[in-house]
This record gives structure tokens, sequence and C-alpha cells, in this order.
């Protein structure tokens, strides 16, 4: 181990200096429980002090508990030394329903390390010295054959591959920006990294009520400069979809006014409802909707990459702002992922996503009516998400009510772009297994038993 340690010759104590350091790693946990310490020449080497200096240290560091010595077998960290873990656990009696992060049997994992291990063999490393900015040209070919499921019509050159949704949504809010745009408009209740995106960019934001009740008249005041940002299907926070009707509506009011719309269809795939939805993009006949997909929310969140579908006057702009900001997706996820989805490995998985999430959220939603009679649910079609209205309790208060039975949900108000007072939580059922939610729901039925 090559241990660099900041020493100051001028003050003296060195081998307090050097303890107090180690010391300060170890309780960190960048020096991890059973971990192999220099040698005290070695390190003494390294530091430029005397060997002894290094002896001392190292008594006093086993006088503390922090480390063990073994003799000719060296130093080793305590297994007991850290003082917590870089890795939190969580307490197997909470349930969370306020994290996107996928549990393990949502993730396809054994066909990505098989492929992962194929691509590392076979490509004998030419993956490795990268790729165009836009992304390789044969899985942006494979993206566009797997947009045609959203019904979305498109060539190749309209395609780049991104890191994952939020990558796309900052990086071409960016590029419309340096194209002329000024003001960002969303609804009311939307998906809470809408406004600090905004605001890193500069970029106004103001809210629209919830489409989906069918008022767009709000609409009729954008304009070329605006940008309307949509989750239309799944919607984040409420788990709501817009109808085809009132997709055809705003299209109509676009190709009318001249704004853009920002599809956001991060959760567009995950349908489990009788009735599809095609996506806005699929239904615009003009250039004014960017289409946004996204893998990562729930197959591999780790792996970063998702796609943007672009007009034509946007793609130049779009790449040379990303290139200035992430550069070029890795190449080896990129073909990664080119194989999951050519071995047809991404269909299957998704529908195997759809099936497990269909589950949880029935279970979800039954045991919320039957625990809560009389509160006006509504069961999404699709996505992670369920919009639960709390009476006359603020969202705040009943997540923290919640969160003392060991139930975690997200506060409503924190996806209002209003500012007032939010009567509701979210419920993400991405972490937390069908069989748990009952037990959920008979917890939370002791504290919000008040709720009207």
């Amino acid at each position: 181990m090559l241990l660099e340690i900041p020493l100051d010759f001028m003050e003296g104590g060195l081998y307090r200096q050097i303890t107090s350091h180690l010391e300060k790693m170890i309780h960190a946990g960048s020096i991890t429980p059973g971990s192999r310490l220099p040698g005290t020449r070695e390190l003494a080497k390294i530091l430029g002090v005397s060997r002894s200096t290094v002896v001392e240290a190292y008594c006093l560091l086993e006088e503390k508990g922090l480390i063990i010595q073994k003799g000719r077998s060296g130093a080793f960290v305590s297994p007991t030394a850290a003082h917590f873990s870089c890795v939190p656990v969580m307490p197997a009696d909470e349930i969370h329903f306020d994290q996107e992060r996928p549990t393990p049997d949502l993730i396809p994992f054994e066909p990505l390390a098989k492929i992962a291990r194929e691509v590392l063999i076979e490509d004998e490393g030419r993956i490795m010295g990268g790729c165009p900015p836009e992304g390789m040209a044969e899985l942006r070919m494979a993206l566009l054959e797997h947009a045609v499921l959203r019904g979305i019509p498109a060539c190749p050159e309209e395609v780049v591959v991104t890191s994952g949704g939020k990558d796309a949504l900052s990086t071409v809010l960016c590029s419309l920006k340096k194209k002329g745009a000024g003001r960002i408009y969303a609804e009311i209740l939307t998906y809470s990294g809408i406004k600090d995106i905004a605001r890193n960019e500069g970029m106004a934001l103001r809210h629209v009520p919830l489409l989906a009740d069918g008022d767009i008249s709000m609409l009729e005041n954008l304009g070329e400069r605006d940008i309307l940002y949509l989750v239309p299907s799944f919607h984040n926070p409420t788990g709501r979809t817009l109808s085809t009707d009132v997709r055809k509506e705003i299209l109509a009011l676009r190709k009318k006014r001249g704004f853009h719309i920002l599809e956001d269809d991060s959760y567009g795939e995950l349908r489990y409802g009788e009735k599809s939805v095609p996506a806005m993009k699929a239904l615009d006949e003009g250039e004014g909707v960017i289409y946004i997909g996204s893998f990562s929310q729930v197959l591999f969140p780790g792996m970063r990459l998702g796609y943007i579908v672009l007009p034509a006057p946007l793609k130049e702009c779009y790449i040379q702002t990303a290139a200035l900001r992430q550069g070029q997706v890795s190449s080896l996820v990129q073909l990664v992922v080119w194989r999951f989805i050519k071995t047809g490995n991404l269909s299957e998985a998704i529908e195997r996503a759809r099936s497990i999430l269909s589950v949880r959220m029935d279970s979800l939603y039954s045991s919320l009516i039957h625990t809560f009679p009389g509160f006006p649910v509504f069961r999404p079609e699709g996505g992670v998400f369920l919009w639960f209205p709390t009476g006359n309790a603020e969202g705040g208060t009943a997540a923290a009510l919640a969160s003392s039975k060991g139930v975690y949900v997200s506060d409503g108000g924190s996806f209002s772009l209003s500012g007032k007072r939010i009567c509701s939580v979210r419920f993400s059922i991405a972490s937390a297994s069908a069989e748990k939610m009952e037990d959920a729901c008979l917890r939370l039925a002791g504290v919000w038993k008040t709720f009207r």
C-alpha cells in the first residue's frame, strides 16, 4: 500500500501526526477493517522519517485498539475499528416508499453480467478507444428500433445516447436556452428535480395546472421561447397518465403557439394497465416534441444510460453542449446495452419488471383502500408512483408520522411548484416488495387514523 500522509516537519511530534491522520482514515472507513498497513520500514521511507517514528505511531494506534500488530506479518486494521460503514444498511423492519432504487429482483443482473464478460473478452479492448459523442451507431439504431415500441417514428440521425434521463434533461434545456428559449413551464405537481435543474441553467420555471384534468387553457400563454416539460405517462408524482385526446389537444396548441414540448418518458414502458397510450412524440407531426427515454430508473440505474430523440435543428447544439459538460457515455456500457437489446434481454427484462410492479401496485392499492376507506385513491396504470391524499394533514406531517413507525413516504409538498400547502404523500413501489404492503398500511393506520 502506497500511503501518503501530510506531515509538518516544522511542528514536530511526527509520530503523533502520523497517528492522528491514520486514526481519521480508519474512523472514516477509507482504510477498511482488516486492511494491512505498510511495514514500518516501507512507510518510514515513503514519508521520509525514521523507522522509530513509525513504530511509535503504530504502537499508539494499537493502544487505541485501532490496529493489531502480528509480528512479521505486519500491522492490520482492527475488525471493529471503523466507527461506521461506508455502505448504509437499512434496518430489516423499515419499509421504504421514499426511494426509487429498484430491488434486486427488478435488475436483470445475470444476463448483464454474462454479456459484460463476453464483451470484455471478445472485444479485446477495442471498445476502450471511445466512440462518437452522439453514441455508438449500432446502439443508436437498436434504440431507434426499441423506440418503435412506443410508436415513435424517427430516423437514426435524431437519436443521441445519454447518461440517463437527468443528464438528457439538463443538457437539452441548456441547448434550448442557447437557441433562444427562456422559460420552462411544468405542471404544478411534477418531478422535483426540475426545480434545481432550471435554477442551474438560469431559466425561469413557471407552473400550469395538472393537465390530466383536461384544462389546457393556460398553455395559450406559451410562445416560441417557451418549453413545456411533461411526464405524460405514469406521472411523477401522481402516477396519472394523459389521455390520447388531451395529448392531441396539447400538440395542436403547440403547433399553433410554437412552444417546445419536452417529453420525459422515463417510466413510459412500465405499463401494466390494459390500455396502451402512445408517446406524445408518436403523435407529433412536426419537430416540436423532444423525447427522453431512460433505462436507468428501474432496470439498471447504476449504468446510467438513456437516449434522447431530437429535432434535427437542435442536434448539433445538443452534442456540442454535451461534449463540454460530460463528454461521451462509457463505450463499455454502450456496448453491453447494445448486446442486451439485440439478444432480446431488454424486452424480457421490461416484461418481468411490469409483472413484478403490477403485483406490487395491486397490493399497495388494495391495502390502502381497505385500511383507509373513503379516501380518493387513484390506481396508476403503470410506473412506480401512487399519490395518496392525507385529508387534513400536510404531506410533511404525514410523512413524519409514518417514519415513526418505520414506514417512509415522500412529502407531497416536495413536488409542488406553487409553494402552497399540499395534503398528500407519494408512494414509490420500486424499493418495497408486495409482501410488505399490508404490513405498511397497518402501521400507517396507527398514526394516520385521525386524517379526514
